[in-house]
């Protein structure tokens, strides 16, 4: 026959439980804002390096596309 779990310690299981879920929710939010800062970071890149490539397709005179800038480079 199965025990039967006193009120307190189904009261003491639950607030276990909730200190746990409240501690992964906090990882989970400061995981969030890790990769929102690294998304914005690589944004900002994307933007830098499509900058250079436009100066450098303005200052080779034509529309060069990348597979061409990059033989040009190499």
């Amino acid at each position: 026959m199965p025990q039967a779990v006193s009120l307190s310690d189904r009261h003491e299981t639950l607030l276990a439980t909730q200190r746990e879920l409240l501690s992964e929710l906090l990882r989970l939010q400061r995981e969030e804002q890790y990769l929102t800062i690294k998304v914005r970071q690589a944004r900002e890149q994307v933007r830098y390096y499509e900058g250079l490539l436009q100066l450098l397709r303005r200052d080779w005179g034509k529309p060069a596309g990348l597979s061409d800038i990059v033989r040009r480079l190499g």
